[in-house]
């Protein structure tokens, strides 16, 4: 009879991911955890994440999905996932981003933090020039 090696949650599996308006989206948390992990999502400003009409989170044995259903404006943005359990605690940060606001022609890019600050930054930029 082994008993169950018990540990803190460890989040395995991060990917920043491209969204088109108006069209559906998910980021996906998975973390490996005994007993398993509970989820928690924030956005850019810390602010926890709940469900309404346009974004749902879906909770699963070892991972969390943010479902967005119709992309908007104030979707894009940074997210964070929260995942504990009573050993401890561990999160990670994902972009939720619009393909070609971040980067130019022909650039195999690793999307991360720059990548983010890049596209507030065009969109700042773009802001100001329409004034």
């Amino acid at each position: 009879y082994a008993t169950a090696t018990l540990y803190p949650p460890m989040i395995t599996d991060v990917k920043n991911m491209p969204a088109q308006l108006g069209k559906t989206a998910i980021l996906r948390c998975e973390a490996m955890a005994v007993p398993t992990a509970s989820f928690e999502w924030y956005r850019d400003d810390r602010r926890p994440v709940e469900s309404d009409n346009t974004l749902r989170i879906k909770n699963e044995k070892t991972r969390s999905l943010l479902l967005f259903t119709n992309v908007t404006d104030k979707h894009f943005g940074n997210y964070t996932c929260f995942a504990s359990n009573r050993l401890g605690a561990s999160n990670a940060s994902m972009l939720l981003f619009r393909p070609g606001a971040v980067y130019g022609r022909g650039v195999a890019v690793n999307v991360g933090v720059s990548a983010g600050v890049g596209f507030w930054l065009c969109l700042s930029v773009s802001l100001l020039m329409k004034v």
